[in-house]
């Protein structure tokens, strides 16, 4: 039987106003930065889109709920969700997962 951990984790797709997903990605790379020392985030990964040039795809990994829910409600580093926000076509997609472990995440 696989142990589950508490911790949360999500895919969220994001699709940039025409022509403005290079801009997202860059407005994502500097939340991804300012999340780095966040406690409870084990990853922040920012993935651009191989065959869609507007969307963006954020992996994340947080320790826990409270862990993901202190750090997304607060400013993002120096980047507010308002500047991911209006460069944003429409509302992101969420899928929210439980992380059983693999390569690449802490024990």
């Amino acid at each position: 039987m696989t142990e589950r951990s508490g911790r949360v984790g999500r895919y969220v797709r994001m699709v940039a106003q025409p022509g403005r997903g290079a801009a997202l990605a860059d407005t994502l790379l500097r939340v991804a930065d300012g999340l780095r020392d966040a406690p409870g985030c084990e990853l922040y990964l920012i993935n651009s889109s191989a065959d869609e040039s507007d969307t963006v795809w954020v992996t994340e990994v947080w320790a826990d709920a409270d862990a993901s829910d202190r750090a997304l409600s607060g400013e993002l580093g120096e980047v507010g969700i308002g500047e991911v926000l209006e460069l944003l076509a429409g509302p992101p997609e969420l899928v929210d997962l439980t992380p059983l472990g693999g390569a690449g995440l802490p024990r």
